[in-house]
């Protein structure tokens, strides 16, 4: 049996919007075969019913992210979101073939990429920049959007797992 590709998905996950689009990419994802550490889920192992154990979470998601074979990273907003912009940094200090590949994903469509607009210039070090502006106006729209954005993921990773 073909083991898995792993996805780390490296977002912001504490609004119920960034939490909706986290879980319809991901589920489209491993509905393409993929094998996605969703840190939203991941935290509730952290979870004793009333507090989170922090450094539990920080020292899972590090490990995750560093081991990860992809990391596929949701740049949306003014500026990506600071725990994701660590995750991605991490994965990038890591030394040798097990880097894990990078993929910034951007939806946003305030978005200018020859003025550094929406997407940080230190992204360029991604091994990969997704820009899907997402212009969707009812749940069908939105379903197809998010079935293109994960087929456009997969052959991303085919791609960079392919020049190895």
């Amino acid at each position: 049996m073909v083991k898995k590709v792993s996805i780390y998905f490296a977002a912001p996950l504490f609004g119920a919007a960034d939490r909706h689009h986290n879980l319809l990419l991901a589920r489209e994802l491993e509905g393409l075969g993929y094998l996605v550490i969703l840190p939203q889920k991941e935290a509730l192992k952290f979870f004793d019913g009333k507090k989170f154990d922090l450094k539990g979470i920080r020292e899972g998601f590090k490990r995750q992210a560093m081991e990860s074979r992809v990391i596929v990273a949701n740049i949306d907003g003014t500026d990506a979101d600071s725990g994701t912009s660590l995750e991605v940094g991490l994965s990038l200090a890591v030394a040798g073939k097990k880097k894990p590949k990078v993929i910034g994903v951007r939806t946003d469509f305030r978005t200018d990429l020859e003025k550094e607009i929406g997407i940080n210039g230190m992204f360029g070090l991604a091994d990969k920049i997704i820009y899907k502006p997402a212009y969707f106006t009812s749940p069908e729209e939105a379903a197809e959007f998010y079935k293109d954005l994960a087929k456009e993921i997969d052959n991303a990773i085919k791609e960079l797992i392919s020049k190895e």
